[in-house]
């Protein structure tokens, strides 16, 4: 109940903030930043050396696919019914069916199952996270492709294998088979603090 209050207040305090033009516009930056590139890292080098892979992480990992298989189904029959442009799929594509899961995601599992299901919930944000830097920029770009264009697959692979908290996903994966990061653990949970607990 904790998170969910601190949830609301945070974001009740960021709107008042910036209505009142207490704090400069660009100010998120910095915080998304941080967490991006220090606190999303932190979290998988916390939580991902103690999962214990089984065959039951597939549904979760997979279930991000599912959603947007579905969307993706769904939309091509709507749009095509509602004789809808391209440009109207590919927004309504890009709502429905991708998502950002650790922001508000991860304060979210932690309080309604707990802190030990928050490694189900990294494995899910990589899975979206690639979903959307694949498929949904794609969907986007198509939106606004002009005759003769193309989708460079360079630009995706660039944005896919560059992105900090992959690539922490991808070290904590590999590196807790030879070192014990238990030692790190208090400096990895001030890291990410701000999410709570």
């Amino acid at each position: 109940m904790v998170n969910f209050i601190m949830i609301a207040f945070c974001i009740a305090a960021g709107m008042l903030l910036r209505r009142t033009n207490l704090i400069h516009g660009e100010a998120h930056k910095g915080i998304n930043t941080w967490i991006l590139y220090f606190a999303l890292p932190a979290v998988s080098f916390k939580y991902i050396p103690k999962i214990v892979w089984s065959s039951q992480l597939l549904f979760p990992i997979f279930s991000a696919v599912l959603v947007w298989a579905g969307s993706w189904l769904f939309m091509e029959w709507y749009c095509k019914r509602k004789s809808y442009k391209q440009r109207s799929r590919s927004s309504l594509e890009l709502a429905a069916g991708y998502s950002n899961t650790s922001f508000i995601g991860f304060p979210l599992i932690m309080a309604y199952f707990g802190e030990a299901q928050l490694p189900i919930a990294i494995i899910c944000d990589q899975t979206t996270f690639i979903l959307l830097s694949t498929a949904g920029i794609i969907n986007a770009l198509k939106a606004n492709l002009q005759e003769g264009q193309s989708i460079e697959a360079k630009f995706m692979i660039r944005k896919l294998i560059t992105f900090p908290p992959l690539i922490g996903c991808l070290l904590a994966l590999t590196l807790s088979q030879f070192i014990d990061f238990s030692v790190a653990e208090p400096f990895l949970i001030n890291s990410w603090r701000p999410w709570g607990h």
